[in-house]
């Protein structure tokens, strides 16, 4: 009898989480820590011991770039260098195995499953430590010559502000002011230092308003980052999710009003909803790539 079970592996700096699934359906889930000593050489072996057994195929969702050869071009978080994860998980476990960026895996996972089910072409944007994307057009996620397609954290809003070094060796990138460490820059600007992203926007919610300055100046940018990346590829809605995006309908809004403000007219109506997967999404989508065999 055929085998019809995969594995999606969501590759995380602390935390690998694994959902076995079939016929798209989770039949077990669990997590085993990301060992980044020596180099991130345990990452591997530690998650194919943890597998209770045979599978027709596997994906790797990793917090790097990956050309579409299935190389990863780095992933710092893990102390990867460029390298063929796909290959060695294979050759050691005899699954065949794929793998992909993490934010395509959830945008993949949101597409089919979650806020974005019921369209083919959706932009998924990513709030976290930074700020990921993930394009599907047409029903396929496209990760574009390099694996970098939706890399929007890294549109330069404002080139000539020096006070928003971004760790990609600009000035000005989008997730300087819209990411989780960037809203919290723009907080310690204000005159509030040492919060986090979820105290200020619960904060400006709440009614603080010089807090919900600093909430409206990140949901400004992010509405220009997305108007700019709709322009170009055009999908039917957004999905925002990540950490901030757990800020709920309040943040959803001032998003959405700032795309409004900023979106070419043929672009206007494009809905932003919220993701619905959580912290599964990255789990889900790499099961769906590994059923998606290429």
């Amino acid at each position: 009898m055929e085998n019809k079970r995969y594995y999606g592996i969501d590759v995380g700096g602390t935390t690998v989480k694994i959902g076995l699934t079939e016929n798209g359906a989770v039949l077990d889930k669990w997590s085993v820590p990301t060992d980044t000593s020596d180099g991130g050489r345990n990452i591997l072996p530690d998650i194919i011991r943890s597998l209770p057994g045979p599978a027709a195929g596997a994906a790797l969702a990793v917090p790097g770039a990956v050309l579409p050869d299935d190389t990863v071009n780095r992933c710092v978080n893990l102390g990867w260098g460029v390298c063929r994860p796909a290959e060695e998980f294979t050759a050691v476990s005899g699954i065949p195995c794929r793998v992909l960026n993490d934010a395509n895996a959830a945008a993949l996972a949101e597409q089919r499953l979650g806020g974005g089910k019921g369209f083919e072409s959706v932009l998924f944007v990513a709030l976290g430590t930074g700020v990921g994307a993930g394009v599907v057009l047409d029903g396929r996620l496209r990760v574009g010559a390099r694996g970098t397609a939706g890399e929007i954290g890294h549109l330069c809003l404002d080139p000539l502000d020096t006070a928003a070094a971004c760790t990609c060796g600009h000035t000005g990138c989008l997730e300087q002011y819209a990411s989780a460490t960037g809203i919290s820059r723009l907080a310690a600007q204000a005159g509030y230092p040492g919060l986090t992203s979820k105290q200020i926007v619960d904060a400006a919610a709440a009614g603080d308003g010089k807090l919900e300055a600093v909430v409206d100046r990140a949901c400004d940018a992010l509405g220009r980052g997305i108007a700019s990346a709709c322009a170009i590829i055009d999908p039917e809605t957004v999905v925002l999710g990540g950490g901030v995006a757990l800020a709920g309908e309040y943040f959803r809004a001032k998003v959405q009003a700032a795309f409004d403000r900023y979106a070419f007219h043929a672009c206007l109506g494009t809905e932003i909803r919220l993701a619905t997967l959580g912290s599964d999404a990255g789990m889900l989508g790499a099961a769906l790539y590994a059923m998606d065999r290429p």
